[in-house]
């Protein structure tokens, strides 16, 4: 668990992925918590995969994946829900079904391949580890051999940012995580009393574990 003073920040690589995904957790709880009226579905991360089953999925799709996604594979196969209605992928997201179908959709449609270029990214470089059901928000990475091997580009029909790599768009999430709890709180205010928690009160709710109550996440 991490302390005050070696919490996770931007440009802080001697953290390990189970960190992150710890200090991540923590923060997802709080903004759960603040959501009493239940706007939005929340779970905790996946088990991690094996490196057996990392590199089965790797083999199906043909290239080794960029190392910043990888290692998050391996701390946890996947995430849903991690921020609003977005899921990270886990391996067999990546493959198939309806998540990676939904992730697909922008990447062959050509008016937004056309956004995308316009934003400078190129759609057949890049494969989805991040999308909804519920959106069109999606996350895409360069794949292996292009220019934008690594990278992390933010897609809502337009290119809306660009990152170094998945762990730079994964703690940028988390502190949009941050902003989304204020939002709820200002929106909101505390739960009152007698009023159940439209989330935690429901059977098989993630839980709530004491430290997702600091307020120096």
């Amino acid at each position: 668990m991490l302390n005050d003073e070696s919490r996770p920040s931007q440009g802080a690589r001697e953290f390990t992925w189970p960190d992150y995904i710890g200090w991540g957790w923590m923060i997802v709880q709080q903004r759960m918590e603040a959501d009493w009226t239940g706007l939005w579905d929340y779970a905790m991360p996946n088990p991690k995969a094996s490196e057996e089953t990392v590199a089965r999925t790797e083999a199906q799709l043909g290239f080794r994946l960029p190392e910043s996604y990888r290692g998050f594979l391996l701390a946890a196969d996947g995430w849903p829900y991690f921020f609003q209605d977005m899921t990270i992928f886990s391996t067999s997201d990546l493959l198939g079904g309806d998540l990676h179908k939904a992730g697909q959709i922008q990447l062959e449609l050509e008016e937004c391949v056309e956004a995308m270029a316009a934003g400078g990214v190129v759609a057949a470089d890049h494969f989805p580890v991040v999308a909804s059901q519920e959106s069109i928000e999606i996350a895409l990475m360069g794949r292996p051999g292009t220019p934008a091997e690594g990278t992390v580009s933010w897609v809502r029909g337009e290119v809306m940012q660009r990152y170094d790599d998945f762990l730079d768009y994964y703690l940028s999430m988390m502190e949009l995580n941050k902003l989304d709890t204020a939002d709820i709180r200002e929106k909101d205010g505390p739960k009152p009393e007698g009023i159940p928690h439209a989330i935690i009160d429901r059977p098989g709710s993630p839980p709530v574990f004491e430290d997702a109550r600091r307020d120096d996440l």
